[in-house]
Protein backbone atom coordinates (compact mmCIF):
# COMPACT_ATOMS: atom_id res chain seq x y z
CA UNK A 1 0.00 0.00 0.00
CA UNK A 2 1.59 3.29 -0.70
CA UNK A 3 2.53 5.59 2.17
CA UNK A 4 -0.53 7.77 2.97
CA UNK A 5 -4.17 7.72 1.57
CA UNK A 6 -6.26 10.86 2.26
CA UNK A 7 -9.77 11.09 1.66
CA UNK A 8 -12.33 14.43 2.40
CA UNK A 9 -15.71 13.45 3.70
CA UNK A 10 -18.65 15.76 3.43
CA UNK A 11 -21.94 15.50 5.40
CA UNK A 12 -24.85 17.08 4.56
CA UNK A 13 -24.88 20.05 2.12
CA UNK A 14 -28.68 20.74 1.54
CA UNK A 15 -27.43 22.84 -1.89
CA UNK A 16 -30.58 24.60 -2.71
CA UNK A 17 -31.11 25.37 1.15
CA UNK A 18 -30.93 28.57 3.03
CA UNK A 19 -29.35 29.51 6.31
CA UNK A 20 -32.14 30.54 8.17
CA UNK A 21 -31.84 33.10 10.50
CA UNK A 22 -28.84 35.66 9.02
CA UNK A 23 -30.66 39.23 9.18
CA UNK A 24 -30.69 41.06 5.67
CA UNK A 25 -28.09 43.43 6.99
CA UNK A 26 -24.67 41.20 7.01
CA UNK A 27 -24.04 43.09 3.81
CA UNK A 28 -23.73 46.47 5.84
CA UNK A 29 -21.22 44.94 8.06
CA UNK A 30 -18.89 43.71 5.28
CA UNK A 31 -20.52 40.36 4.70
CA UNK A 32 -21.68 39.23 1.26
CA UNK A 33 -24.31 36.70 2.54
CA UNK A 34 -23.63 34.53 -0.58
CA UNK A 35 -20.67 33.63 1.41
CA UNK A 36 -22.60 32.01 4.09
CA UNK A 37 -25.15 29.30 2.37
CA UNK A 38 -24.11 25.54 1.56
CA UNK A 39 -22.51 26.40 -2.10
CA UNK A 40 -19.80 28.54 -0.39
CA UNK A 41 -19.44 26.15 2.30
CA UNK A 42 -19.41 23.02 -0.59
CA UNK A 43 -16.67 25.65 -2.83
CA UNK A 44 -14.63 26.19 0.66
CA UNK A 45 -14.17 22.16 0.97
CA UNK A 46 -13.64 21.96 -2.86
CA UNK A 47 -10.26 24.29 -2.24
CA UNK A 48 -9.43 22.02 0.51
CA UNK A 49 -9.76 18.76 -1.44
CA UNK A 50 -7.26 20.26 -4.14
CA UNK A 51 -5.26 22.11 -2.15
CA UNK A 52 -4.73 19.33 0.11
CA UNK A 53 -4.25 16.73 -3.38
CA UNK A 54 -6.67 14.37 -1.33
CA UNK A 55 -7.73 11.05 -3.20
CA UNK A 56 -11.14 11.34 -3.01
CA UNK A 57 -14.07 12.41 -1.60
CA UNK A 58 -17.15 11.16 -0.19
CA UNK A 59 -20.69 12.66 0.15
CA UNK A 60 -22.78 11.23 2.61
CA UNK A 61 -25.93 11.92 1.38
CA UNK A 62 -28.45 15.05 1.19
CA UNK A 63 -26.32 17.03 -0.62
CA UNK A 64 -29.34 18.57 -2.59
CA UNK A 65 -31.82 19.78 -0.37
CA UNK A 66 -35.40 18.30 -2.34
CA UNK A 67 -35.90 17.45 -5.77
CA UNK A 68 -37.33 21.03 -6.62
CA UNK A 69 -33.99 22.25 -5.64
CA UNK A 70 -31.91 19.96 -7.67
CA UNK A 71 -31.92 22.66 -10.25
CA UNK A 72 -30.29 25.16 -7.92
CA UNK A 73 -27.70 22.74 -6.84
CA UNK A 74 -27.18 21.60 -10.54
CA UNK A 75 -24.66 24.54 -11.56
CA UNK A 76 -22.35 24.83 -8.06
CA UNK A 77 -22.47 20.43 -7.90
CA UNK A 78 -21.65 20.40 -11.40
CA UNK A 79 -18.60 22.73 -10.80
CA UNK A 80 -17.37 21.51 -7.83
CA UNK A 81 -17.13 17.81 -8.96
CA UNK A 82 -15.36 19.43 -12.28
CA UNK A 83 -12.75 21.14 -10.07
CA UNK A 84 -12.44 17.90 -8.38
CA UNK A 85 -12.51 15.27 -11.40
CA UNK A 86 -9.78 17.54 -13.27
CA UNK A 87 -7.43 17.67 -10.12
CA UNK A 88 -7.66 13.59 -10.51
CA UNK A 89 -10.25 13.52 -7.23
CA UNK A 90 -12.48 10.66 -7.19
CA UNK A 91 -15.63 11.68 -5.77
CA UNK A 92 -18.18 9.08 -4.47
CA UNK A 93 -21.71 9.77 -2.96
CA UNK A 94 -24.89 8.11 -1.53
CA UNK A 95 -28.38 9.35 -1.64
CA UNK A 96 -30.23 10.29 1.91
CA UNK A 97 -33.84 11.05 2.10
CA UNK A 98 -33.98 14.30 1.00
CA UNK A 99 -32.33 13.46 -2.41
CA UNK A 100 -33.63 10.56 -3.02
CA UNK A 101 -34.65 11.79 -6.19
CA UNK A 102 -32.45 14.76 -6.72
CA UNK A 103 -28.98 12.89 -6.56
CA UNK A 104 -29.82 10.02 -8.79
CA UNK A 105 -30.68 12.76 -11.80
CA UNK A 106 -28.07 14.64 -11.11
CA UNK A 107 -25.47 12.04 -10.99
CA UNK A 108 -26.46 11.13 -14.18
CA UNK A 109 -26.21 14.66 -16.15
CA UNK A 110 -22.36 15.19 -14.22
CA UNK A 111 -19.67 13.36 -15.51
CA UNK A 112 -16.93 11.93 -12.55
CA UNK A 113 -19.80 11.80 -10.06
CA UNK A 114 -20.09 8.16 -8.29
CA UNK A 115 -23.68 7.45 -7.14
CA UNK A 116 -23.28 4.71 -4.96
CA UNK A 117 -26.19 1.59 -4.10
CA UNK A 118 -28.67 3.78 -6.14
CA UNK A 119 -32.34 2.38 -5.61
CA UNK A 120 -31.49 0.90 -2.05
CA UNK A 121 -29.06 -1.67 -2.19
CA UNK A 122 -25.36 -2.21 -1.76
CA UNK A 123 -22.22 -1.10 -3.84
CA UNK A 124 -18.78 -1.09 -3.49
CA UNK A 125 -16.40 1.01 -5.03
CA UNK A 126 -12.61 0.72 -4.86
CA UNK A 127 -10.00 3.58 -5.04
CA UNK A 128 -6.72 3.89 -6.95
CA UNK A 129 -3.50 5.22 -6.28
CA UNK A 130 -0.57 5.34 -8.12
CA UNK A 131 -2.84 2.55 -10.09
CA UNK A 132 -3.12 0.10 -7.39
CA UNK A 133 -6.41 -0.40 -5.20
CA UNK A 134 -6.10 1.68 -1.71
CA UNK A 135 -9.25 1.62 -0.13
CA UNK A 136 -12.93 0.63 -0.86
CA UNK A 137 -15.65 2.27 -0.02
CA UNK A 138 -19.70 0.59 0.65
CA UNK A 139 -22.46 2.40 0.13
CA UNK A 140 -26.23 2.12 0.06
CA UNK A 141 -28.62 4.94 -0.84
CA UNK A 142 -32.48 5.70 0.27
CA UNK A 143 -34.53 4.07 -2.74
CA UNK A 144 -37.42 6.04 -1.12
CA UNK A 145 -38.21 9.06 1.06
CA UNK A 146 -38.99 6.63 4.41
CA UNK A 147 -37.30 3.23 4.94
CA UNK A 148 -37.87 1.69 8.36
CA UNK A 149 -35.79 -1.08 8.01
CA UNK A 150 -32.06 -1.80 8.32
CA UNK A 151 -29.70 -1.28 5.50
CA UNK A 152 -27.10 -2.45 7.31
CA UNK A 153 -28.82 -6.24 8.40
CA UNK A 154 -28.95 -6.76 4.49
CA UNK A 155 -25.77 -5.58 3.97
CA UNK A 156 -24.54 -8.02 6.79
CA UNK A 157 -26.83 -11.35 4.93
CA UNK A 158 -24.95 -10.06 1.23
CA UNK A 159 -21.94 -8.21 1.75
CA UNK A 160 -20.71 -7.15 -1.11
CA UNK A 161 -17.57 -9.58 -2.45
CA UNK A 162 -14.11 -8.37 -0.75
CA UNK A 163 -11.51 -6.48 -2.68
CA UNK A 164 -8.74 -8.21 -4.18
CA UNK A 165 -6.16 -7.78 -3.27
CA UNK A 166 -7.47 -6.89 0.28
CA UNK A 167 -7.45 -3.37 1.41
CA UNK A 168 -8.94 -0.93 3.77
CA UNK A 169 -12.73 -0.83 3.68
CA UNK A 170 -15.35 2.42 4.58
CA UNK A 171 -18.72 2.46 4.85
CA UNK A 172 -20.70 5.27 3.57
CA UNK A 173 -24.24 5.83 4.55
CA UNK A 174 -26.89 8.18 5.84
CA UNK A 175 -28.82 6.46 8.29
CA UNK A 176 -30.28 6.85 12.08
CA UNK A 177 -27.88 5.25 14.38
CA UNK A 178 -28.90 3.35 17.34
CA UNK A 179 -33.05 4.22 17.02
CA UNK A 180 -35.63 2.53 18.17
CA UNK A 181 -37.87 2.36 15.07
CA UNK A 182 -37.96 5.78 12.75
CA UNK A 183 -38.48 6.68 9.29
CA UNK A 184 -34.69 7.16 8.19
CA UNK A 185 -32.96 3.88 7.95
CA UNK A 186 -32.70 2.97 11.86
CA UNK A 187 -29.10 1.04 12.21
CA UNK A 188 -27.58 -0.31 15.20
CA UNK A 189 -24.15 0.37 16.03
CA UNK A 190 -23.21 -3.28 16.53
CA UNK A 191 -24.40 -4.02 13.21
CA UNK A 192 -21.91 -1.67 11.70
CA UNK A 193 -19.29 -2.93 14.09
CA UNK A 194 -20.27 -6.90 12.52
CA UNK A 195 -19.38 -5.82 9.10
CA UNK A 196 -15.49 -5.37 10.36
CA UNK A 197 -15.07 -2.31 8.37
CA UNK A 198 -12.51 -0.23 8.92
CA UNK A 199 -14.63 2.87 8.95
CA UNK A 200 -18.17 4.14 8.88
CA UNK A 201 -18.90 7.85 7.80
CA UNK A 202 -22.89 8.55 8.61
CA UNK A 203 -25.19 11.42 7.01
CA UNK A 204 -28.24 12.40 8.60
CA UNK A 205 -27.93 13.67 12.23
CA UNK A 206 -26.41 17.30 11.83
CA UNK A 207 -24.06 17.68 15.27
CA UNK A 208 -21.15 16.50 14.29
CA UNK A 209 -19.88 13.21 16.62
CA UNK A 210 -16.77 14.07 15.99
CA UNK A 211 -15.40 14.52 19.69
CA UNK A 212 -15.97 11.23 20.10
CA UNK A 213 -13.96 9.87 17.83
CA UNK A 214 -10.22 9.30 18.76
CA UNK A 215 -7.77 10.84 16.57
CA UNK A 216 -5.91 7.28 16.27
CA UNK A 217 -8.70 4.93 16.65
CA UNK A 218 -8.40 2.33 13.92
CA UNK A 219 -12.51 1.75 13.20
CA UNK A 220 -13.88 5.42 13.69
CA UNK A 221 -17.74 5.61 12.64
CA UNK A 222 -19.46 8.99 13.38
CA UNK A 223 -21.72 11.72 11.72
CA UNK A 224 -19.98 13.90 9.24
CA UNK A 225 -22.85 16.57 10.50
CA UNK A 226 -24.38 19.23 8.14
CA UNK A 227 -21.10 20.89 6.34
CA UNK A 228 -22.81 24.37 7.55
CA UNK A 229 -25.22 25.03 10.40
CA UNK A 230 -28.83 25.83 8.38
CA UNK A 231 -30.41 27.42 11.59
CA UNK A 232 -29.14 28.41 14.91
CA UNK A 233 -30.06 24.55 16.47
CA UNK A 234 -26.71 23.81 14.60
CA UNK A 235 -24.57 25.28 17.17
CA UNK A 236 -20.42 24.86 17.19
CA UNK A 237 -17.79 23.75 14.47
CA UNK A 238 -18.82 22.07 11.05
CA UNK A 239 -16.91 20.93 8.22
CA UNK A 240 -15.72 18.32 6.31
CA UNK A 241 -13.69 15.82 8.13
CA UNK A 242 -10.04 14.64 6.83
CA UNK A 243 -9.55 10.89 6.87
CA UNK A 244 -6.71 9.50 6.56
CA UNK A 245 -5.59 5.91 5.79
CA UNK A 246 -2.11 5.02 6.94
CA UNK A 247 0.62 2.45 5.32
CA UNK A 248 -0.81 -0.48 7.87
CA UNK A 249 -4.62 0.43 7.27
CA UNK A 250 -5.48 2.14 10.40
CA UNK A 251 -7.96 5.34 9.50
CA UNK A 252 -7.40 8.56 11.58
CA UNK A 253 -10.80 11.31 11.55
CA UNK A 254 -10.30 15.03 11.62
CA UNK A 255 -12.72 17.77 11.59
CA UNK A 256 -11.91 21.01 9.37
CA UNK A 257 -14.05 22.96 10.21
CA UNK A 258 -14.08 25.55 7.28
CA UNK A 259 -17.97 26.52 7.51
CA UNK A 260 -18.25 30.30 6.77
CA UNK A 261 -21.11 30.46 9.00
CA UNK A 262 -21.01 29.33 12.56
CA UNK A 263 -24.18 29.48 15.01
CA UNK A 264 -22.85 29.48 19.18
CA UNK A 265 -25.22 29.23 22.30
CA UNK A 266 -23.73 31.71 24.92
CA UNK A 267 -24.74 32.29 28.40
CA UNK A 268 -24.29 36.21 29.74
CA UNK A 269 -25.11 36.89 33.06
CA UNK A 270 -27.08 40.27 34.02
CA UNK A 271 -26.30 40.18 37.67
CA UNK A 272 -25.01 43.76 38.37
CA UNK A 273 -27.11 45.10 35.73
CA UNK A 274 -28.78 48.42 37.01
CA UNK A 275 -29.89 50.18 33.71
CA UNK A 276 -31.35 48.24 30.24
CA UNK A 277 -28.75 50.08 28.39
CA UNK A 278 -25.86 48.48 29.71
CA UNK A 279 -27.24 44.89 28.44
CA UNK A 280 -25.86 46.01 25.08
CA UNK A 281 -22.24 46.59 26.25
CA UNK A 282 -22.18 43.43 28.18
CA UNK A 283 -23.00 41.34 24.92
CA UNK A 284 -20.61 42.82 22.67
CA UNK A 285 -18.13 42.25 24.78
CA UNK A 286 -18.78 38.64 25.09
CA UNK A 287 -18.96 38.41 21.39
CA UNK A 288 -15.96 40.36 21.14
CA UNK A 289 -14.80 37.09 23.61
CA UNK A 290 -15.66 34.47 21.58
CA UNK A 291 -14.19 35.85 18.75
CA UNK A 292 -11.06 36.12 20.04
CA UNK A 293 -10.98 32.28 21.61
CA UNK A 294 -12.06 31.11 17.97
CA UNK A 295 -9.35 32.93 16.67
CA UNK A 296 -6.72 31.29 19.07
CA UNK A 297 -7.97 27.64 18.21
CA UNK A 298 -8.00 27.85 14.87
CA UNK A 299 -10.27 29.12 11.48
CA UNK A 300 -12.96 32.12 12.40
CA UNK A 301 -15.94 32.02 9.89
CA UNK A 302 -17.37 34.94 8.21
CA UNK A 303 -20.04 35.13 10.10
CA UNK A 304 -21.30 34.07 13.85
CA UNK A 305 -25.20 34.10 14.98
CA UNK A 306 -25.23 33.98 18.78
CA UNK A 307 -27.89 32.51 21.17
CA UNK A 308 -28.12 34.43 24.11
CA UNK A 309 -29.20 33.23 27.41
CA UNK A 310 -30.01 35.76 29.79
CA UNK A 311 -29.52 34.59 33.28
CA UNK A 312 -28.85 35.83 37.23
CA UNK A 313 -31.16 39.03 38.76
CA UNK A 314 -30.81 42.69 37.74
CA UNK A 315 -31.81 45.63 39.17
CA UNK A 316 -33.60 46.52 36.07
CA UNK A 317 -35.37 42.88 35.36
CA UNK A 318 -38.23 44.31 34.02
CA UNK A 319 -37.10 46.82 31.80
CA UNK A 320 -34.64 44.05 30.49
CA UNK A 321 -37.62 41.16 29.71
CA UNK A 322 -39.72 44.19 27.63
CA UNK A 323 -36.13 44.79 26.14
CA UNK A 324 -36.32 40.99 24.91
CA UNK A 325 -39.47 41.27 24.16
CA UNK A 326 -39.22 44.11 21.94
CA UNK A 327 -36.67 42.47 20.10
CA UNK A 328 -34.47 45.40 20.02
CA UNK A 329 -31.60 43.11 20.10
CA UNK A 330 -32.07 41.95 16.21
CA UNK A 331 -30.19 45.50 15.03
CA UNK A 332 -27.05 44.77 17.48
CA UNK A 333 -23.89 43.30 15.64
CA UNK A 334 -20.77 44.60 14.58
CA UNK A 335 -17.38 42.85 13.23
CA UNK A 336 -14.61 41.60 15.03
CA UNK A 337 -11.10 40.38 13.34
CA UNK A 338 -13.06 40.30 10.13
CA UNK A 339 -16.09 38.68 11.60
CA UNK A 340 -19.72 39.57 11.28
CA UNK A 341 -21.29 39.26 14.37
CA UNK A 342 -25.16 39.16 14.96
CA UNK A 343 -27.73 37.85 17.45
CA UNK A 344 -30.16 35.28 16.38
CA UNK A 345 -31.81 34.73 19.98
CA UNK A 346 -32.13 36.54 23.22
CA UNK A 347 -33.82 34.24 25.64
CA UNK A 348 -35.08 35.59 29.09
CA UNK A 349 -33.78 32.78 31.53
CA UNK A 350 -33.70 35.44 34.31
CA UNK A 351 -34.44 34.70 37.93
CA UNK A 352 -36.39 37.97 39.06
CA UNK A 353 -35.20 39.63 42.28
CA UNK A 354 -37.47 37.18 44.63
CA UNK A 355 -36.38 35.67 47.97
CA UNK A 356 -37.87 32.37 47.12
CA UNK A 357 -36.88 30.89 50.70
CA UNK A 358 -38.34 33.95 52.63
CA UNK A 359 -41.68 33.61 50.37
CA UNK A 360 -41.90 29.91 50.50
CA UNK A 361 -42.07 30.43 54.37
CA UNK A 362 -45.53 31.50 54.17
CA UNK A 363 -48.58 30.14 53.79
CA UNK A 364 -50.52 31.46 50.88
CA UNK A 365 -50.51 31.09 47.03
CA UNK A 366 -47.29 33.12 46.81
CA UNK A 367 -45.60 30.38 49.57
CA UNK A 368 -46.87 27.23 47.84
CA UNK A 369 -45.61 28.73 44.14
CA UNK A 370 -42.42 29.48 46.07
CA UNK A 371 -42.11 26.27 47.84
CA UNK A 372 -42.40 24.47 43.94
CA UNK A 373 -39.59 26.63 42.64
CA UNK A 374 -37.16 25.26 45.30
CA UNK A 375 -37.76 21.64 44.52
CA UNK A 376 -37.59 22.61 40.75
CA UNK A 377 -34.04 24.19 41.69
CA UNK A 378 -32.71 21.69 43.73
CA UNK A 379 -33.23 18.83 41.29
CA UNK A 380 -34.29 16.41 44.46
CA UNK A 381 -37.20 13.13 44.79
CA UNK A 382 -40.04 15.66 44.85
CA UNK A 383 -39.24 17.41 41.80
CA UNK A 384 -39.26 14.89 39.99
CA UNK A 385 -42.63 14.05 40.80
CA UNK A 386 -43.44 17.12 40.08
CA UNK A 387 -42.20 16.70 36.59
CA UNK A 388 -43.81 13.30 36.25
CA UNK A 389 -47.12 15.45 36.99
CA UNK A 390 -46.44 17.57 34.59
CA UNK A 391 -45.91 15.23 32.08
CA UNK A 392 -48.72 13.63 32.41
CA UNK A 393 -50.90 16.59 31.71
CA UNK A 394 -49.03 17.74 28.44
CA UNK A 395 -48.88 13.91 27.34
CA UNK A 396 -52.00 13.61 25.81
CA UNK A 397 -51.29 17.51 23.75
CA UNK A 398 -47.61 16.24 22.89
CA UNK A 399 -48.98 13.46 21.43
CA UNK A 400 -51.54 15.24 18.93
CA UNK A 401 -51.14 14.02 15.51
CA UNK A 402 -50.59 18.14 14.44
CA UNK A 403 -47.74 17.87 15.99
CA UNK A 404 -46.14 14.95 13.75
CA UNK A 405 -44.41 17.21 11.46
CA UNK A 406 -42.79 19.00 14.14
CA UNK A 407 -41.66 15.59 16.09
CA UNK A 408 -39.93 14.59 12.11
CA UNK A 409 -37.91 18.07 12.02
CA UNK A 410 -34.55 16.78 11.50
CA UNK A 411 -33.74 18.92 14.99
CA UNK A 412 -36.90 17.43 16.51
CA UNK A 413 -36.30 17.27 21.00
CA UNK A 414 -38.36 15.88 23.74
CA UNK A 415 -40.37 18.57 24.49
CA UNK A 416 -41.18 16.28 27.63
CA UNK A 417 -37.68 15.57 28.55
CA UNK A 418 -37.14 16.29 32.09
CA UNK A 419 -34.65 19.25 31.53
CA UNK A 420 -36.54 20.79 29.21
CA UNK A 421 -39.98 20.83 31.18
CA UNK A 422 -37.88 21.66 34.36
CA UNK A 423 -36.92 25.05 31.83
CA UNK A 424 -40.33 25.78 31.10
CA UNK A 425 -41.84 25.19 34.90
CA UNK A 426 -38.96 27.45 36.32
CA UNK A 427 -39.63 30.16 33.84
CA UNK A 428 -43.52 30.17 33.97
CA UNK A 429 -43.52 30.02 37.92
CA UNK A 430 -40.88 32.93 38.07
CA UNK A 431 -42.82 34.61 35.97
CA UNK A 432 -46.07 33.99 37.89
CA UNK A 433 -44.82 34.74 41.43
CA UNK A 434 -43.26 38.04 40.31
CA UNK A 435 -46.82 39.00 39.17
CA UNK A 436 -48.34 37.78 42.45
CA UNK A 437 -46.33 39.45 44.66
CA UNK A 438 -46.54 42.89 42.35
CA UNK A 439 -50.20 42.53 43.11
CA UNK A 440 -49.84 41.95 46.60
CA UNK A 441 -47.67 44.96 46.69
CA UNK A 442 -50.30 46.66 44.89
CA UNK A 443 -52.99 45.91 47.09
CA UNK A 444 -51.19 46.45 50.25
CA UNK A 445 -50.60 50.62 48.65
CA UNK A 446 -54.16 50.97 47.96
Amino acid sequence: MTERVSILAIGDVHLGAACSGVPEGMADRGVDPRELTPEAALARCVDLAVAERVDAVLFAGDVVESTNARFEAMVPLEESVRRLVDGGIEVIAVAGNHDVEALPRLAALIDGFTLLGAGGRWEARTIPKDQSPVVQVVGWSFGEERVRHSPAAELLKQPPAPPSPPVPRIGLLHADLDASGGYYAPVRQAELDDTGYGAWLLGHIHKPSIEGLSATGTRPCGYLGSLVGLDFSETGPHGPWLVEVSREGDIACRQIPLAPLRWERVTVRVDGLEHVDDVHDRLMSEAESLVRRLGEVGFLPRAIGLRVHLTGTAGCYDGLRRWIEGEAWRSMGRVVDGTGVFFCEVVDAMAPPLDLEAIASGDDPAALVAQRLLMLERGDDRSRILLAEARAELNGTAGELLWQPVQEHRHAADPLSDGALRDVLLRAGRAVLSAMIAGREQGDST
